[in-house]
């Protein structure tokens, strides 16, 4: 008995020490300096929408530096298996900590964060994968397919709030590539929570209370036709991409949810009775890259490249189908309820990029969303009038849409380290008016405003390893 347990105990040991004498770990990822200048108080990512230009606590100028978006992550190469190669991939930053200012204009984590600049390690990446020659399986959390094409901004993560509407999810993936430039792919993965359904409670799980995954999947065609441009300084051809999702979230039944009617003459505060239903957020996207001065070599100095972004859907907003200021009902007329509406929204992005040696690179980008399909209803104090399409909103605020402009000038001496400056203007439009003081009546006090703008000077530096 004593033998067998010394035994397994040295089995125990040896087995693991065989395995990871199986496998190659490497470190990667960058250290980032970013530093600005801003004119009303966005948050770091410039992924949301814009105060209003009347709110004080939001339009007074501030400069910030952080290395909070910095990263590292680990590769593992294992064995084959299957006749595939093994890999795996965890990733962490340090993006848990900030957003954008609350209502008052003052940022998350302010006197503990400005006190030791301690920001908290987040899990953006943890998956493995399959790879045959033309076939991958991957699991884990990763990136979907709506954000396989990014612009070459300074700011972390560009334009979600319009052409790039991330999603990091875990899922079950499967990719194929046939006919030499071909790859269609298909996933299952984790419904996104809140996807515009308000529940009866703040604690519902929206996604997973629709009992089904979310699902995507796309088809891509790659090949060289006449040369290659830079993307993120690799040669890269023609591509075409087109994408789609959907997921089912569950609306629960609320007697007693407050919203404001969406009148002509403002909002009044309402009690919302509502039914039991189940709500399907849907994105379909093309993206395009096309080199406009080609390259067929390592050399990208004179190149030039053109890509492009766009969508249109339900429930869907900066994070995918988190669903901002997607919380519409319309009264039904039926038993004196109103029914949900999932913000209707399309979006998207263009840039242009020239290379004017292999160190020094421009690029122009432009990024737009807009809301559509609804527009002010009629109401008579807290009830619509007969006959009329009255909305409620959730929330007393929704945005009409948002535009971005974006001209950056990069510097890459070596490939370990990068520069940029940039300078960004964002306006953000919304479907009503409201004063200082947030009201939106027509009794307001004070100068009314229904958009917000800003102007953003940003500097960044990056050290790859």
């Amino acid at each position: 008995m004593k033998k067998t347990i010394i035994f397994a105990l040295v089995l125990a040991l040896v087995v693991p020490s065989i395995a990871l004498a199986a496998a190659d770990f490497s470190l990667g990822g960058f250290i980032k300096l970013d530093t600005f200048w801003d004119s009303s108080q966005e948050g770091k990512n410039m992924n949301g929408f814009i105060a209003r230009n009347n709110d004080p606590n939001f339009h007074h100028g501030r400069v910030k530096f952080t290395s909070q978006g910095s990263r590292f992550n680990l590769t593992i190469k294992g064995p084959k298996l299957f006749g595939a190669t093994t890999t795996g991939f965890i990733e962490m930053d340090f993006d848990n900590a900030e957003a954008g200012p609350n209502a008052a204009g003052l940022h998350a984590g302010g006197a503990a964060t400005t006190a030791s600049f301690s920001y908290t390690p987040r899990l953006r990446h943890a998956m493995f994968r399959f790879n045959w020659p033309e076939t991958e399986l991957l699991l884990g959390q990763y990136w979907s397919m709506l954000c396989e094409w990014w612009p070459e901004t300074a700011q972390d993560g560009p334009f979600q709030a319009t052409g790039i509407p991330t999603s990091r999810i875990p899922q079950i993936r499967v990719t194929q590539k046939f006919a030499g430039a071909f790859t269609v792919a298909a996933l299952i993965g984790d419904a996104t929570n809140n996807a515009g359904a308000r529940a009866f409670s703040a604690n519902d799980t929206t996604g997973e209370s629709g009992e089904m995954p979310q699902i995507q999947g796309k088809i891509a065609y790659e090949q060289d036709l006449w040369g290659k441009a830079a993307y993120y300084g690799k040669p890269t051809p023609f591509t075409v991409q087109l994408a789609a999702g959907m997921q089912r979230s569950d609306f629960r039944q609320n007697n007693a949810l407050l919203a404001n009617t969406f009148g002509e003459n403002g909002f009044n505060l309402i009690a919302v009775a509502t039914n039991n239903r189940y709500l399907y957020p849907w994105i379909a996207m093309g993206s395009m890259f096309v080199p406009v001065i080609p390259t067929h070599s390592a050399n990208l100095a004179g190149t030039a490249a053109f890509q492009t972004q766009w969508w249109i859907g339900t429930g869907v907003e900066a994070f995918g189908f988190a669903g901002l200021a997607s919380n519409f009902f319309h009264f039904s007329g039926s038993d004196n309820t109103w029914d949900q509406e999932l913000g209707k929204r399309f979006g998207g992005y263009a840039q242009l990029q020239y290379y004017f040696t292999n160190q020094w690179f421009i690029n122009t980008a432009y990024a737009m969303s807009r809301s559509f399909g609804i527009s002010p209803g009629q109401t008579d104090g807290n009830v619509p009038f007969a006959g009329q399409r009255s909305y409620a909103i959730t929330g007393a605020d929704a945005p009409s849409y948002q535009h971005e402009f974006d001209l950056t000038l990069w510097y890459r001496p070596i490939q370990a380290i990068k520069f940029g400056i940039q300078y960004a203007y964002i306006r953000s439009n919304w479907l009503q008016n409201r004063d200082a003081a947030g009201n939106f009546n027509a009794a307001a006090v004070g100068p009314t405003s229904k958009f917000g703008d800003a102007h953003r000077v940003e500097f960044v530096g990056f050290f790859y390893f």
